[in-house]
């Protein structure tokens, strides 16, 4: 499996690098005035003190690249259960912000919420790396293997 479980490093990895961008970038806007990055408000699309917003994209930061390693050293035992799991998991919430997207560009235009295009795109990164580690556990985890799905 470690083979397999190594193909989706790197993807895992890039989507991993695109979030930390997005991390550093927020108050690399706030300390410089470059005409290259969006106004630090721009980034935040949700209620939460900065810092609080910090310290969980740390936490998320943390989470993913530990998985990557894992994933990249092969040291990653597939579970089928799991992987269905993320992908409604993270078919929800990537269908969620594309329509949150989509929304913000036509009918809700003037609502803070859904005219955060900055903070739904990387949500979208996360709902896409949620979605690669699923079909990784779905398809090498069980039934779709030919084998008995994990209890």
């Amino acid at each position: 499996m470690r083979s397999e479980s190594a193909r989706y490093a790197p993807w895992l990895w890039l989507l991993l690098a695109l979030f930390v961008v997005r991390v550093i970038a927020q108050p690399l806007s706030l300390l410089t005035n470059s005409p290259y990055l969006p106004p630090f408000d721009a980034w935040q699309g949700s209620g939460l003190p900065y810092p609080v917003l910090l310290g969980a994209q740390l936490l998320i930061i943390a989470f993913m690249a530990r998985t990557a390693t894992r994933f990249g050293r092969g040291d990653v035992t597939p579970r089928y259960r799991l992987g269905v799991w993320m992908l409604v998991l993270g078919s929800v919430y990537f269908l969620t912000m594309f329509f949150r997207l989509l929304l913000g560009l036509t009918v809700f235009r003037e609502s803070r919420w859904f005219s955060a295009y900055l903070p739904t795109t990387f949500h979208l990164i996360l709902a896409s790396w949620l979605l690669l580690f699923g079909h990784f556990h779905f398809r090498h985890g069980g039934l779709a293997t030919g084998g008995i799905p994990d209890r």
